[in-house]
């Protein structure tokens, strides 16, 4: 679990110095800090760039057409018993709190492991967007029609990072490592899209926001 509390700890340490840089600000007014990355994405009629305005201090994340409501939930409750068995996981999640005091969990077996994070009570998927530089393989996706960024990925490892926008202010975090025995599964050769699978399965089971 220490590698993702590192991940984590590394968010919010860049969000802090986007917080400081804001309240050395006039009220009201964007910083170089929040203002200066864009984002492209390229869709089926082309490439869009999306730039956040200075003026109208538009976020830079994409907006969530379909909220659920990730907010009060367990991560351990996230997937139902018959996907984690689908997942090849026959013992229950370990539970723990993550650095911003919200539930996390993790299972783990001889093939693979899964780490679900909640993020509800900051701003959403936008904190993955306020950190871009961060990450060198940054790579704007969807899972299910919600907005999501893969990172942190290592082809060496077969692991991967899927950030999926849950609401507008609500993110789950969701980490896929394969193991060694899991080396003759090609479904865990591509581990950003096994992550989002995993995305796939917590949102069907997710209530939609009110």
């Amino acid at each position: 679990m220490r590698i993702r509390h590192i991940r984590l700890a590394t968010a919010l340490a860049a969000t802090g110095l986007a917080i400081m840089s804001c309240s050395n600000s006039t009220p009201g007014t964007p910083t170089t800090t929040d203002h200066t990355i864009n984002q492209t994405t390229t869709t089926a009629g082309g490439t869009t760039s999306h730039s956040p305005s200075a003026s109208t201090g538009l976020s830079m994340a994409p907006r969530v057409t379909n909220p659920k409501n990730l907010r009060g939930q367990e991560a351990c409750q996230l997937l139902t018993p018959q996907q984690q068995k689908e997942l090849t996981f026959t013992q229950p999640g370990r539970q723990g709190i993550s650095e911003f005091g919200e539930s996390e969990c993790e299972w783990k077996n001889d093939k693979l492991g899964i780490f679900l994070t909640l993020d509800t009570k900051r701003r959403g998927l936008e904190e993955t967007y306020l950190r871009k530089e961060r990450f060198p393989d940054f790579t704007p996706s969807t899972v299910a029609g919600h907005p999501a960024v893969r990172s942190d990925r290592n082809d060496n490892l077969k692991s991967c990072r899927v950030s999926l926008g849950v609401a507008d202010d609500q993110v789950l975090y969701i980490d896929f490592d394969r193991n060694s025995a899991g080396r003759s599964n090609p479904e865990y050769s591509d581990p950003c899209g096994f992550a989002e699978k995993v995305g796939k399965m917590v949102l069907d089971n997710l209530p939609p926001a009110r």
